[in-house]
């Protein structure tokens, strides 16, 4: 998969982010993680939230993220904090030469409150708006609005 640059990494951890520093990749993965899981799973969610694709969404939490926050099981979840958090679950490829995109979504804020941060991006960096959330109509079910349900990882 390729990013809107037609590039295959998508963002990038540096040095002093206190990880290994590599480019983050989406592969095309499975039921259970990468581009198909997200399609399969988070889809209908992020274009609830103005996304148009898998691709979107991964390049611009990949180019914006606020926070590293500690996952379970060696992988980690880069935000991009607002009212919610766009969240994508990272893990080292087996080479350690690429980050690779498990899994991600929209999700509340207290999802993630307790992990552990490892790192916070200067207020020099922060982000611009994030994508702005459809609203349902009254009465409607609102979708995403769920915490995670643990089937990304």
């Amino acid at each position: 998969m390729l990013n809107s640059k037609g590039s295959i990494d998508f963002g990038y951890i540096t040095e002093e982010m206190n990880l290994p520093p590599a480019p983050i990749r989406i592969a095309e993965g499975d039921d259970s993680y990468g581009l198909i899981h997200m399609h399969k799973n988070h889809m209908d969610q992020l274009t609830e939230y103005g996304y148009d694709d898998v691709a979107s969404f991964v390049e611009f939490v990949s180019s914006n993220f606020t926070s590293i926050k500690e996952g379970h099981s060696g992988s980690f979840l880069l935000e991009v904090n607002d009212a919610r958090n766009h969240t994508l679950f990272i893990a080292l490829s087996k080479g350690h030469d690429y980050w690779k995109v498990v899994s991600g979504g929209v999700f509340r804020v207290r999802y993630s409150r307790n992990k552990k941060k490892v790192y916070s991006v200067p207020a020099i960096r922060m982000p611009g708006p994030v994508f702005q959330a459809k609203v349902p109509a009254s009465g409607e079910n609102q979708q995403g609005s769920t915490e995670a349900s643990g089937n990304s990882l």
